[in-house]
């Protein structure tokens, strides 16, 4: 009995050396510091502890030289955080019994078609949310990224996606599979799943200006807007893409205010203002361990994190650590929560490439741990700044080559079976743009490079220039092109296989 004793008021000692709670007087003048090193344009963070908000506020501008403050009621892009909502709804179903976690998607989405016919066959709910498919990181997103494809069809063009690993063998980051999670909703509950979402959940935690809808996000007066660095690394306003085909997993928009009321939900276990949204055993599941899945060494991951149903999850000490970030096109979030000290932060920024909410995150978590590894910012901050002063790569072209056929030859119609088709067309007779059919963001010219490769411009300053090269048969027929091209956030050009009609 003595031993039992102590051994629990060492647990008590162990726990209470935390300081369990942030250093409110402090973070302001962090926040400031950061902002100003790392040219973040807005920022707005929400904590909430003990059911309670004890902070909520806005930080810098909505637009980079533009007096339009922001306020803890701006909304931003929340990225992938939009998951553990499309996770949320499914759990929703499943307390009324209307789904089971593993019930197999092809009983509610009949033309849901994986490469391999096997994980097609037995894809399960389970699966969509626990990154397992076997495809690779962020297959697919050539399939949505700033395309005019509807959510069915992307669904449908999923058979064309190669795995590079086994079904539920190990995981890979995808946006695709929470799409089909959300159309999941849609076909049980007869309604859409944004529409499911707002009433459901939104409206239930009063989250009145928090959407899925790109039409409705932009009639907002209190929106941020999107910044991206170009190639010389100068910061500038971007047009948000659309995004209404991924909602489901990337495309809510929403405050630091609202947000804080998403955490309090979670925290208390489905429970908001007395109201039960959602059973704690739901709850439990979602932040179950799913699958080990460590993407962050130490300090902030280990051997032991996993993921859940849109969770990451990382047991450090006696505290559970659940967290997502999001990323889109020039917007970044951080939500993070310490369940056993009862404590959540979501932090939204509108500049993407820029470890500014990362950094927020690992301020806040030394002082909730007070644990000094934690303090990487000077690290940081000199890795940032080597890479804004180094010279530009110099690109070296080979002089005195031409292409194997005159540019009218390269001019035509291109496909990529899953994609579709790729336009080469040849400008004023001396040069050639692309443009792909679905996605006006993948439009620009075709400069010479080097034999039968060109360098791409594109138009738009998200895309970084790459190169393509046009393949030959022994006639010097051209059969199609290959890219080498640097991926995006969430779009990797190597999965395309472009033939010519």
């Amino acid at each position: 009995m003595k031993k039992l004793l102590c051994s629990v008021l060492l647990f008590g000692i162990t726990i209470n050396l935390y300081s369990q709670k942030v250093q409110l007087d402090s973070l302001e003048p962090f926040i400031s510091q950061l902002m100003e090193d790392f040219e973040v344009t807005g920022l707005s963070i929400g904590i909430v502890q003990n059911d309670s908000v004890i902070y909520s506020k806005g930080f810098g501008s909505r637009k980079i030289n533009k007096n339009l403050p922001v306020d803890e009621n701006t909304i931003f892009g929340i990225g992938s955080i939009s998951k553990s909502f499309t996770a949320l709804t499914l759990g929703i179903l499943v307390d009324e019994g209307k789904i089971n976690w593993d019930d197999r998607v092809k009983d509610y989405l009949p033309y849901f078609e994986l490469y391999d016919s096997y994980a097609s066959e037995n894809f399960t709910i389970r699966d969509l949310l626990t990154h397992r498919s076997g495809l690779k990181e962020i297959s697919g997103g050539s399939l949505w990224y700033h395309s005019d494809l509807s959510r069915e069809d992307i669904i449908k063009k999923l058979k064309y996606l190669e795995p590079v690993s086994g079904f539920r063998e190990k995981p890979a980051y995808q946006n695709v599979m929470y799409l089909v999670a959300g159309e999941i909703v849609n076909e049980v509950t007869g309604t859409s799943w944004d529409d499911f979402l707002k009433k459901r959940i939104f409206d239930k935690l009063g989250m009145k200006n928090s959407t899925s809808i790109s039409s409705v996000r932009e009639s907002n007066k209190n929106l941020a807007f999107p910044h991206v660095w170009n190639e010389n690394f100068k910061k500038t306003p971007v047009n948000q893409e659309k995004g209404d085909n991924l909602a489901s997993a990337g495309f809510i928009y929403s405050s630091a205010n609202e947000m804080t009321s998403y955490m309090k939900l979670l925290l208390n276990d489905g429970v908001f203002e007395q109201d039960t949204l959602i059973s704690k055993k739901t709850i439990e599941e979602i932040f179950k361990p799913q699958i080990i899945y460590p993407i962050e060494g130490s300090p902030f991951g280990n051997e032991f994190t996993s993921y859940g149903f849109g969770w990451w999850v990382t047991p450090r000490n006696n505290d559970k650590l659940i967290e997502h970030s999001g990323g889109i096109d020039g917007m970044a979030a951080k939500i993070f929560m310490i369940k056993d000290l009862d404590i959540g932060v979501i932090i939204l920024t509108n500049i993407s490439k820029e470890p500014a909410s990362f950094l927020l995150k690992a301020k806040i978590l030394e002082q909730l741990f007070e644990d000094k590894s934690l303090d990487f910012y000077d690290t940081v901050k000199g890795y940032r700044d080597k890479r804004v002063n180094s010279a530009p790569k110099i690109k070296t072209r080979i002089d005195n080559t031409s292409p194997s056929v005159e540019l009218n030859n390269f001019a035509g119609i291109y496909s990529d079976k899953m994609y579709g088709d790729i336009k080469i067309e040849l400008l004023n007779n001396k040069e050639l743009e692309i443009s792909f059919s679905h996605s006006p963001i993948f439009k620009g010219k075709l400069a010479h490079w080097h034999f039968d490769t060109f360098e791409v411009d594109w138009y738009d300053v998200r895309v970084p220039d790459g190169y393509l090269t046009f393949n030959f048969n022994s006639n010097r027929d051209v059969l199609g092109i290959s890219f080498d091209q640097e991926s995006l956030l969430d779009v990797d050009f190597s999965e395309i296989n472009v033939l010519k009609n």
